[in-house]
């Protein structure tokens, strides 16, 4: 093993020596929290702040010691009491690894009876990030900094806020009392029973109602000067949203769509969510790590995901708050009534919210085509993401607090939403539905893994051999419980096809593949067939298929709507056909989603070394007559990575864009930027993603117009429309003859619309695209200066934007995190969002020159825990790369009749051979 990944392996297994779960020993039952915010820890004089947490808690077996949660960075314990009986200080301890609060108690006890545990602590809230109980800010009308009190418990946070039995399968009913000064507002997960307000000492006190049976982390608080807006009721449901009051006029949105999405669910589920909860609460908070959180009653979102102003915000933006939405109200259901039993299942939380935020908005807003935007979006992330070798499987183990961070990945979210969808198109709609209520129904404030869901599923299924071969419980096994996917191999003879199957890996490696596939195709003579997507057939393991065609097939195209979640190498005849089929007059009988599949397929596929890169590119040549959205949201993420492995600005770079902008000339004349149709999601979304590739690929008159309105906002003080201002404002600094002035104009333009988080965000993401070394050094400096005007929360959208605006960012990105990581960390909000910047980062590696710095820096530096692992599969990422480089560019180059004397090319592979002899000497001397 090379030493660099022996040290990685070496660190993991360290970390495994200590236990971080609680013994399988307590059963909490209830919790009686009461906290005590004095008015100073709504300034910046003060974070601290006063608990008393009461917990009643069962025991299976007979033990003498205590084991619960709590940080001992923000929960310092002051006194211990048992069952009326003081526990001397030095028979309690906290250990600072495992955040273990272990607790001597005087008797032995059994289970018998209840106990109880009473902790008073003095916390501190959080400052540096935005995890636990934490402080956030934003400025009034007035200018003037107002402090408000939040949480984000999820996964292992509610620790930091109250001792407790920090696991998710450690359920109990919790009530809340709150001492804070009369001016602020309370939010909890239920509603206030009495609010007593004194007004010598200016406090007020708040007890809520119980909530039901719960884990700690979908406990939720807000103390704040908010004011809220109310929507309609659902059923006995009230419904309102919360945010600072400047903001009022932006809540429309999530009130008109709230209430139609939580009674879309209800209907769905069959579970009424009034049945376990009086309310639904939905706050904006200014500083938010998460996109949104599905705390029971009370979600708590980003501002960019919540609120929308139709005037200013783009629809972009108005699907986001949408399925943002959606997601979270999913999350009632699955993940708060029904809860994993532990982190490794979270895809049964994350995957189904996935899945629900695009099909219940998709029932709500047909005409957003959510159902086809869910495939590109989400299966296609997925399936990259999951042909890596490190990939983690649906159900994996997990154990450290940075282990269970991990699982909250594409993996969990997207790959979860996609083989849930695969399941339901395997059992039908209907059938999907009545298993999924029958779930929620048994397992109802209790806690499930997939065996469980499977198992209830397998009774809903219609007996039938082409639907289902075994019992779903082991249909989905490989799913579930191994890494990666399969990809079918389709070998054409006569009136025939056989099917294979093997494990795709993006790297081309060749692995053995075991899953129950299931099959749909159709075939060129009845093209009605797409629109069925139960299967005709199945591959089982160490099995082939042979399907035989009608006489007159020119053609087969399995996976019907991509409804499977595997990639297909049809082989060079039927490959041939399909070609064929697309570049003829009515390749539109193909639908449109399986023409983005036959597209995304193929890049990947050429990418693994499995299907020639002359093969792809003829193929996709088909796409000088396509308009719709889909196949070019495909083929763009394809030659996207093309272009980021040749170099953009190299001959070969040069080469591939002159000859996307001839394939895009009928996209591009489609949706011309004079035309707006602000009312049809998709048309802007093709509008914007069509001429943000024009303009980026230097198309003359797109790069014109974008330069001509920002010169328009700069005179006339009006905003160019909302749904083109993220391209108008990138490419008006990229190609801009005025780099300062026009920066720093965009840059005012963003310190003067505090008032709309999702203008911000668009300027910021914007203000990364110029390509002046010394702007793009100072706006990285900006994210760790305080007082910069940049929430940490934000950091990483400007660190991204910076190293995928220009070839020029992605060095002055690398130099900024070499010299800054610690700090970055810190102000970046944790060592997780340190792995996503050099992860990220790396992806844009061209060079060996980068490659190696980048393995110096892992090499010289005592990188934290965290952030090693995401260092080292950094480094993987850019080898990788280097390594497609080395194999695949001469293909590329013969394709585009590039001179094989081309200085490009000879001075790019002379590099390659040097740093690669460079780079073993080093790494063994």
């Amino acid at each position: 093993m090379p030493r660099l990944r022996l040290f990685f392996a070496l660190v993991l297994s360290l970390v495994q020596i200590q236990s971080y779960r609680l013994p399988d020993l307590y059963v909490p039952t209830f919790y009686e929290l009461d906290l005590n915010l004095p008015p100073e820890a709504f300034t910046n004089t003060s974070d601290t702040f006063q608990g008393r947490v009461s917990i009643q808690f069962l025991v299976t077996n007979a033990t003498s010691f205590v084991a619960l949660h709590a940080h001992h960075d923000f929960v310092q314990v002051q006194r211990v009491v048992f069952n009326d009986t003081e526990v001397l200080t030095g028979n309690y301890s906290v250990d600072n690894t495992t955040d273990i609060l272990n607790v001597s108690l005087p008797v032995e006890i059994d289970s018998s009876v209840s106990y109880s545990l009473v902790i008073e602590y003095t916390g501190r809230l959080s400052t540096r990030d935005m995890y636990g109980l934490y402080k956030s800010y934003y400025l009034d009308a007035n200018g003037t900094v107002r402090y408000l009190v939040t949480t984000q418990f999820e996964a292992t946070y509610a620790r930091r806020a109250f001792p407790c039995f920090d696991e998710p399968a450690l359920k109990a009913v919790f009530g809340l009392s709150v001492t804070v000064p009369n001016e602020l507002n309370v939010l909890f997960n239920t509603k206030q029973t009495s609010n007593v307000t004194n007004e010598t000492t200016g406090l007020t006190s708040i007890v809520f109602n119980t909530t039901p049976l719960m884990p700690t982390y979908l406990l939720a608080l807000v103390v704040s000067d908010f004011t809220c807006t109310s929507g309609a009721s659902i059923g006995n449901t009230t419904y309102q949203v919360c945010s600072r009051n400047e903001s009022a006029a932006t809540r429309q949105l999530a009130l008109d769509l709230g209430p139609q999405l939580l009674a879309a669910l209800n209907n769905f589920t069959g579970y009424d969510y009034g049945v376990a909860m009086e309310k639904m609460d939905q706050v904006a908070i200014p500083d938010f790590a998460a996109g949104a959180m599905e705390n029971w009653g009370l979600v708590t979102y980003r501002e960019t995901a919540i609120l929308w102003d139709i005037n200013e915000s783009s629809n972009r933006y108005r699907q986001r708050v949408a399925t943002v939405i959606a997601h979270e109200f999913a999350h009632q259901w699955f993940g708060d009534l029904v809860t994993p039993k532990w982190w490794s299942e979270i895809f049964l939380n994350e995957g189904f919210a996935t899945y629900f935020e695009f099909f219940t908005t998709h029932e709500v807003l047909p005409s957003w085509q959510l159902d086809k935007q869910f495939v590109i979006e989400e299966l296609h992330a997925a399936l990259l993401d999951d042909s890596l070798e490190n990939a983690h499987a649906l159900q994996s183990s997990c154990s450290t607090p940075a282990e269970i961070s991990s699982k909250f990945s594409t993996i969990s979210y997207s790959k979860g939403g996609s083989v849930l969808r695969m399941v339901e198109h395997v059992m039908q709609l209907q059938n999907f539905r009545t298993g999924l209520q029958n779930y929620l129904t048994t397992y109802q404030f209790s806690n499930t893994e997939p065996e469980n869901l499977w198992d209830i599923l397998n009774q809903n299924v219609v007996n039938s051999v082409s639907r289902l071969p075994a019992n779903l419980t082991t249909v989905m096994e490989n799913w579930t419980k191994s890494s990666g996917y399969p990809v079918l191999d389709v070998d054409w003879n006569g009136n025939q096809v056989t099917i294979s199957q093997k494990r795709f890996l993006i790297s081309g490696e060749v692995r053995s593949g075991d899953w129950y596939v299931p099959i749909s195709y159709t075939v060129s003579s009845d093209l009605n067939k797409f629109h069925n997507t139960t299967p005709n057939a199945w591959l089982v393991p160490s099995s082939n298929l042979t399907i035989t065609l009608p006489s007159n097939t020119e053609w087969i195209i399995l996976n019907n709507h991509q409804t499977g979640f595997y990639r297909v190498n049809y082989g060079n005849n039927l490959w041939n056909r399909i070609r064929n089929a697309l570049t003829g007059t009515n390749f539109d009988g193909i639908t449109e989603i399986n023409r983005a599949h036959i597209v995304d397929d193929l890049f990947n596929l050429a990418r693994a070394g499995q299907v020639f890169y002359p093969a792809v590119l003829d193929t996709v040549s088909y796409l000088v007559n396509e308009t719709s959205y889909f196949p070019w949201y495909s083929a763009l993420s394809g030659f996207s990575f093309l272009l980021k492995r040749v170099g953009e600005e190299s001959l070969l770079g040069q080469t591939i864009s002159s000859n996307i902008l001839r394939l895009m000339s009928a996209l591009y004349d489609s949706v011309p930027i004079s035309t707006l149709r602000d009312d049809d999601v998709i048309y802007t979304h093709t509008q914007t993603l069509a001429l943000a590739w024009a303009c980026k690929l230097g198309k003359a008159d797109c790069v014109w117009d974008v330069k001509d309105l920002f010169s328009q906002y700069q005179s006339s003080g009006i905003k160019p429309n909302k749904n083109l201002r993220s391209v108008v404002y990138c490419n008006a600094l990229r190609y801009s003859n005025n780099n300062r002035t026009d920066w720093e104009f965009l840059w005012n333009s963003y310190l003067n619309s505090t008032g709309l988080a999702t203008e911000q965000i668009t300027v910021l993401s914007a203000l990364g695209c110029t390509r002046d070394v010394i702007l793009l050094r100072e706006y990285l400096n900006k994210t760790i200066t305080d007082g910069s005007g940049i929430r940490p929360q934000d950091a990483l959208s400007v660190f991204v934007s910076v190293y995928s605006g220009s070839p020029e960012g992605v060095d002055v990105a690398f130099e900024f995190l070499m010299g800054n990581y610690i700090t970055i960390a810190t102000k970046y909000a944790g060592f997780n969002s340190l792995g996503k910047l050099i992860t990220g980062l790396a992806q844009t590696f061209t060079t060996q020159d980068q490659i190696a710095r980048l393995r110096n820096f892992i090499m010289s530096n005592n990188l934290p825990e965290d952030f090693q692992v995401a260092a080292g599969q950094a480094l993987e990422i850019a080898e990788t790369n280097a390594r497609w480089l080395q194999t695949y560019q001469n293909d590329l180059w013969n394709y585009y009749n590039l001179p094989a004397s081309g200085s490009d090319r000879v001075n790019l592979s002379l590099l390659l051979l040097l740093g690669t002899a460079i780079l073993v000497l080093s790494f063994y001397k």
